[in-house]
């Protein structure tokens, strides 16, 4: 048996990667893929995400800075309802980043 006949296996990058698919072919050649970015007001939607994610991470650095100052004047009574304020706007930042985008793609 000669070397050429034998057949090596493809070695992978991540052998959990799903097997990919060429695009379709059409008469002049690959179709596109279906166009989520070109959404009717997909671009404000992101734009409005942003600008909200933006604004929350403001309010969280604000309340730390203030978690701070009353931890280390002594006065730890307000701690915990700034913990908790900071557990809340958690979880509104996760709906707006989250939220919207399953509402467009219908998931």
């Amino acid at each position: 048996m000669s070397k050429d006949n034998i057949i090596l296996p493809q070695h992978k990058a991540n052998p959990d990667d799903p097997p990919v698919k060429p695009p379709p072919h059409g008469p002049h050649g690959p179709m596109p893929g279906p166009n989520f970015l070109g959404l009717e007001g997909r671009i404000a939607i992101v734009q409005a995400q942003v600008f909200l994610l933006a604004m929350i991470m403001i309010a969280q650095l604000w309340l730390i800075t203030d978690a701070l100052y009353e931890l280390l004047s002594g006065r730890t009574a307000i701690l915990g309802w700034l913990a908790l304020a900071s557990g809340i706007i958690f979880v509104v930042a996760l709906l707006v980043t989250f939220w919207p985008k399953r509402r467009i793609e219908g998931l």
